[in-house]
């Protein structure tokens, strides 16, 4: 087992999610480097689930969590005047609630930044005056900017009292043949779990509410896909989030893996201490040479680093939906907005998982089979023009196929990327694509807007492709396995 880690500087690493129990008791998943991390999960750090939700980035839409005044109390710190405040980020400002229009107003300015309102009775608000500072000669110290909004807000005294956010940072190390969790934050509203580094470990409970934030306290669009647990937290201290919900899993340390059918499973602690193996991939560009038209050319005996490897998002296990792209098209995040209920049915795919491709004379990158040739996406996209794509995906479109018909999906969802060299070699209809003799429903990317209700209903069908199991017992998989030597 690894037993030393890199210690990230910021939570930037981190990555948070809600959960909820058996009683509707909210909680908060958080792993710092390592851990199992549900594919329907947005990436975002706890302290962005704290006090609302970032539903889209891009176009600045929050979703507000209705918390009660005692959830309120047991967020914040002993309150200070205005005047002890130093840095004016990160902090929450009771104002005189007589003055609220004022403050309104002055908080549209493009230097100050209203996160969210807490309380209006109490006139709670998260704000951020970073802008509206500078920082002194002595390290750490900030002054306000002299014609600044948050200068005039304190000219008009609309500041009473402010309270400093507490930091939600969670850190655990190897100690005593154990690992050892440890925090910063005093008490939250929610019950919050703490993945170690160490995958071969539980999630450890690190907090337990006196007063539990409840999923109806969330905005239902929220609240519908908050992810649920058959458990109760308050008697829970440890328990293993992939057992329910498909994970992907970057491992701290060296956990066995097998590929069964196409699929990545890896050796994971249940919630009673049992192992078993789970599923974490169902897609692996790696079985793409089984189909390669490349690989006796390349004289590739694996599939090897120097080929791309395109990006797939995968939702669920049991997709009714899947949306083909481009191999070069870059992931658009704005299209991951989760309240969208054809998201949690779905995967997404290139028609081609790698572009096989391998340039002579190019720099080396060093992988755990040695030294290897490797090629840049400029250089693919280069030497894979249009017609050369089309050719290559001629060639290998049986991965394609393969992939449609172990999903046999509900509805085929198709990019403005892909739908050339889509229509180039395969039959479309109205609102119809023919794969293999076999005819989908089938919308363009640009069309689900106007034709939503429709998808939604196909999508929320029953899942009718090739059954993939989620675990797979130590016994079985060495059973499995044997069979395959044999």
């Amino acid at each position: 087992m690894k037993q030393t880690k890199e210690y990230p500087a910021t939570h930037s690493m981190s990555t948070a999610w809600y959960v909820a129990d058996e009683d509707g008791n909210v909680g908060i998943m958080d792993f710092n480097e390592n851990g199992p991390v549900p594919w329907q999960t947005e990436q975002t750090c706890i302290e962005d689930l704290i006090l609302e939700h970032w539903e889209d980035y891009q176009n600045k839409q929050k979703l507000p969590i209705e918390l009660t005044d005692e959830q309120i109390d047991d967020l914040m710190s002993t309150p200070y005047s205005p005047e002890k405040e130093e840095t004016w980020w990160d902090c929450v400002i009771q104002i005189d609630t007589t003055k609220v229009d004022e403050f309104l107003k002055l908080a549209n300015n493009s230097d100050f930044r209203l996160e969210c309102c807490l309380s209006e009775t109490r006139g709670l608000y998260s704000i951020d005056a970073n802008h509206c500072t500078s920082e002194t000669p002595k390290e750490g110290l900030y002054q306000i900017l002299k014609d600044s909004t948050l200068q005039k807000i304190l000219d008009q005294k609309i500041i009473l009292q402010v309270f400093k956010q507490q930091d939600y940072w969670m850190n655990d190390e190897w100690a005593d043949e154990k690992v050892v969790h440890t925090k910063e934050f005093e008490k939250a509203p929610y019950y919050i779990f703490h993945q170690p580094y160490w995958t071969g470990f539980l999630p450890e409970c690190m907090n337990v509410p006196e007063h539990p934030v409840k999923l109806d306290q969330l905005p239902e669009k929220l609240r519908r896909r908050v992810l649920r647990l058959p458990v109760k937290f308050k008697e829970t201290k440890n328990f293993q989030i992939a057992e329910w919900h498909p994970c992907s899993v970057s491992t701290g340390y060296n956990s066995p893996t097998e590929v069964v059918d196409g699929c990545e499973y890896e050796m994971l602690p249940l919630t009673n201490g049992n192992q078993a193996y789970l599923c974490t991939e169902i897609i692996l560009p790696s079985i793409f040479i089984h189909y390669c038209s490349e690989r006796e050319k390349y004289d590739c005996s694996e599939c090897e680093y120097h080929c791309h490897a395109c990006e797939d998002h995968c939702f669920t296990n049991k997709p009714t939906v899947l949306s083909i792209t481009n191999p070069f098209e870059e992931w658009d995040y704005s299209r991951q907005i989760k309240s969208d209920p054809i998201f949690p049915h779905s995967i997404w795919i290139p028609f081609l998982p790698k572009i096989p491709l391998k340039l002579k004379n190019k720099p080396n990158c060093w992988t755990n089979d040695g030294w290897q040739h490797y090629v840049s996406l400029e250089d693919i996209r280069k030497h894979v023009s249009g017609r050369r794509l089309l050719d290559l995906f001629q060639k290998n479109r049986q991965w394609l196929e393969d992939q449609v018909a172990r999903f046999n999906p509900r509805v085929i969802l198709i990019s403005g990327a892909a739908e050339a060299i889509m229509r180039a070699v395969y039959s479309f209809g109205q609102n119809q694509i023919t794969i293999n003799g076999t005819d989908y429903p089938m919308y363009l990317l640009s069309e689900v807007e106007s034709h939503r209700e429709e998808i939604e209903r196909l999508a929320s069908l029953p899942y009718q492709g090739k059954l993939i199991p989620h675990i797979i017992s130590v016994e079985e998989m060495e059973r499995i396995k044997q069979e395959e030597n044999d």
